[in-house]
């Protein structure tokens, strides 16, 4: 399959797409494997590959170049992208410092390797309806399983799903347009969306694009389910979001868990953000490559996710970081591959974020453990947290409301190369906000272990650093 950044020609900006990423393209594979397998990698039209470097590098057995071919072996499940021809490794694709970027267009693979799905339908089964490509899709009907049979489907902005169904889209099916629960909060539970097909946004705008009385933004959303309790989204992947791509929105409770897993995400535009987990969520194994914000850390847990940024937006957002007192919230075994960006001094970005948004006392009972950011070349800084933006990063004006961040916990952080722009790492705390009892264990950047809070630019409002 294939998605790409529309190309603009003589328009400065359509469907909120970012103009500089025009024409660039990316080609991915979903399939399920229960051995170990060998991916070839050639050029359509013959040219030889001279090099091939697969991210994130821990989960591939090994890649190498035989007859002007890539040949990937992977020994287990694993969602990875490899990189050809030093396309992303071997240059500066965001803001650089020499100004931004000008050059070839950027295609980038990816293999998306997934573990084989359980209690997957058959058209024939019971209680499925097996929709054919070009028909509408029914609402209500007796059925439990929408079955989106092979081929190409429409099915438009906001199409309604219901609580106590079944989506699935199988490997060999794309569907345009977005799954959407409706307003009502008693309606989203008990829903599972899976397949190895795509949920594509390519053929919906961006709601700036709409005209007045469109309703709200989150109709463009590719899933938007409120109230989510006992809901699953696995599998799928959602490619060219026009707006946020994954929204399941509930309050925390385990009891009736929402999960995400073996999601792949790829986007092009603006607010095309990845997952916000909200209360409720856990994310497992999932691609986010996204050209705003990836995940926002909140929810149940985030565990083994690949992420990749290009020109706008952070790995990871910190405005909803909750305080836990009932549990511990764990961030852990994540792979930043690339941590681009079009910009340089400005509110967004960078892989930990706090951009003077979000209210209360935070932090306590949050984990970051095993997060490795692996990108040579990152335009920004890794951490840039503010309780109040300063210049030139945004306006005083721009600030969270009171209560400290304290008590998170870094462990097993390494970064491998600094900013290529040179931006510090940044902590900055406010009267009523501070930063204050972070700990960070085992923390390295570009090989060098750090062991002081001189790392970090910080002012009055920070305090008690630990280091080990």
């Amino acid at each position: 399959m294939l998605t790409a950044c529309k190309d603009k020609g003589d328009k400065p900006k359509v469907d909120n797409y970012f103009p500089h990423l025009s024409g660039w393209s990316h080609t991915y594979i979903n399939l399920e494997m229960t051995a170990p397998i060998e991916v070839e990698i050639g050029r359509v039209n013959g040219e030889p590959i001279r090099k091939a470097t697969p991210h994130p590098k821990h989960r591939v057995k090994s890649c190498e170049i035989r007859s002007g071919k890539a040949y990937v072996i992977l020994e287990q499940a694993a969602l990875v992208t490899v990189d050809i021809d030093g396309q992303m490794d071997d240059q500066d694709t965001g803001k650089s410092p020499g100004g931004s970027y000008v050059g070839p267009l950027i295609h980038t693979v990816s293999i998306f390797a997934n573990p084989p799905l359980t209690g997957c339908p058959r058209p024939e089964d019971d209680g499925v309806f097996a929709l054919k490509p070009g028909t509408t899709p029914p609402i209500e009907g007796e059925w439990k399983t929408l079955y989106f049979l092979p081929g190409v489907h429409d099915i438009g902005a906001a199409y309604p799903i219901r609580h106590s169904r079944q989506y699935y889209i199988p490997g060999d099916a794309i569907v345009y347009g977005g799954l959407n629960s409706g307003s009502n909060w008693n309606n989203g539970h008990d829903i599972r969306i899976f397949g190895h097909g795509t949920l594509s946004g390519a053929r919906m705008p961006h709601p700036k694009f709409l005209p007045p009385g469109r309703g709200p933004d989150s109709l463009q959303d590719p899933i938007h389910i409120l109230g989510a309790a006992n809901t699953r989204v696995e599998g799928i992947t959602l490619a060219d979001s026009a707006y946020h791509s994954l929204m399941l929105i509930s309050g925390y409770d385990p009891q009736k868990p929402t999960d995400i897993r073996w999601v792949k995400i790829i986007t092009w535009r603006g607010n095309g953000d990845g997952i916000n987990p909200f209360g409720n969520g856990l994310l497992e194994d999932c691609f986010i490559r996204t050209q705003d914000d990836s995940t926002y850390v909140n929810g149940r847990g985030l565990r083994r996710l690949v992420l990749w940024n290009d020109w706008n937006g952070s790995s990871f957002v910190l405005s909803a970081l909750p305080r836990v007192t009932d549990r511990t919230l764990v961030v852990e075994d994540c792979d930043v591959i690339y941590a681009r960006a079009g910009w340089h001094q400005w509110a967004g970005g960078r892989v930990f974020n706090m951009r003077g948004e979000g209210r209360g006392e935070c932090g306590a009972g949050v984990v970051f453990r095993d997060i490795r950011v692996e990108d040579p070349r990152p335009t920004l800084q890794a951490f840039c947290i503010q309780m109040r933006m300063q210049p030139p990063y945004g306006k005083p004006e721009t600030a969270r409301k009171a209560g400290d961040l304290s008590g998170v916990v870094f462990q097993n952080i390494s970064i491998a190369a600094a900013s290529i722009l040179g931006e510090p790492e940044i902590l900055f705390g406010m009267e009523g906000a501070w930063i204050h009892d972070l700990t960070f264990e085992n923390f390295t950047v570009a090989g060098r272990k750090i062991t002081s809070a001189n790392f970090f630019t910080t002012n009055a409002f920070v305090k008690n650093l630990e280091f080990r």
